[in-house]
């Protein structure tokens, strides 16, 4: 059974002439997507890629302004102060505006991830440090001894994270001449604790 009764819906008050020119407009649908019109999961990775870089990276030289004119004048009364000797104020300088952006960062990173965030700033540290003193670069030659030994392709992504596995573990272990008969893990505990990280 059908009601007489008629929906009423509320209708707003405003300007006559716009209620007047909104009543006799007629609904328009929209045209179905063709499914070929979206775009692919790579595409949407890509896409989001591009604008975690935009975000993370691309506003960086905005930022450097904005920090300037927060922080530049106190770290120029830090660097002028007399007790500082001359030779030494560009040094403090560096200290004081590195100690500052890291105490910003810890501040807004979230709380549970915190911890991790600051254990693989202390790794990223540290391999720089490494890298620094050897003359190497851990990583990539990780990477190009890994293409060598294991190839580069795979059938599955759980055959390449097997076979990553098994080679990371003795690679990381292995002594090398290019760190004076150090093993990779050994110079890098080495030099987390020359600086205590």
């Amino acid at each position: 059974m059908k009601s007489d009764k008629k929906t009423v819906r509320p209708v707003k008050k405003g300007n006559s002439k716009m209620d007047k020119a909104v009543r006799g407009k007629p609904i328009r649908s929209k045209k179905p997507v063709k499914t070929n019109d979206l775009p692919s999961c790579e595409e949407l990775v890509e896409d989001l890629d591009t604008l975690a870089e935009r975000v993370i990276f691309g506003k960086n030289q905005n930022r450097s302004y904005a920090l300037r004119d927060a922080w530049f004048p106190s770290l120029v009364e830090v660097i002028s102060d007399k007790s500082v000797p001359q030779e030494s104020r560009e040094e403090v300088l560096f200290l004081t505006l590195t100690n500052a952006l890291l105490d910003m960062t810890m501040d807004v990173v979230p709380e549970d991830m915190a911890l991790a965030y600051a254990r693989n700033l202390d790794d990223y540290i540290t391999v720089t440090m490494v890298n620094q003193k050897y003359d190497v670069d851990l990583l990539r030659t990780f990477r190009e001894d890994f293409k060598k030994s294991e190839g580069d392709n795979f059938s599955n992504e759980e055959n390449l994270t097997s076979a990553l596995a098994q080679f990371e573990e003795e690679w990381w272990n292995k002594p090398r001449d290019d760190l004076d008969g150090k093993t990779p893990n050994d110079a890098l505990e080495e030099m987390a604790d020359k600086y205590s990280l």
